[in-house]
C-alpha cells in the first residue's frame, strides 16, 4: 500500500509542477487555460480536504503545519495512513 501511496504522491505532485509551469505560458493558450482552471478546482477541494483532516485528525498531528501543508498538496494521499490507522484500530478486538 506505501508504494501506491507513492506513486499517487509522484503523480499528484507531477501536476502540481505542470499547473506552475502553464502559469510561466510553457504551454498553448488553451492548454494553459485548462490546467489553470483544474489547478483551481484541485486547490479548492484541497483546502476542503484540509478542514475535515484538521477536524478529524488534530488531536493525532505532531506537527499540524507540515501536515496540512502535505494534503493541500498531496490532498486524500497524504491522509491516507492516518486513516489506514484508524480503521486498523477500529477492527483490533478490545480486551
Amino acid at each position: 500500500m506505501k508504494i501506491i501511496i507513492l506513486i499517487a504522491k509522484s503523480v499528484t505532485l507531477a501536476f502540481w509542477v505542470t499547473v506552475l509551469l502553464s502559469l510561466f505560458s510553457v504551454f498553448s493558450e488553451p492548454l494553459t487555460e485548462m490546467l489553470g482552471w483544474m489547478g483551481a478546482a484541485v486547490l479548492l477541494i484541497h483546502f476542503i480536504e484540509v478542514a475535515m483532516f484538521t477536524k478529524r485528525f488534530s488531536h493525532r498531528l505532531i506537527e499540524p503545519k507540515f501536515d496540512k501543508l502535505m494534503v493541500l498538496v498531496f490532498g486524500v494521499f497524504h491522509m491516507l495512513p492516518f486513516l489506514m490507522d484508524e480503521i486498523k484500530k477500529e477492527k483490533k478486538p478490545e480486551t
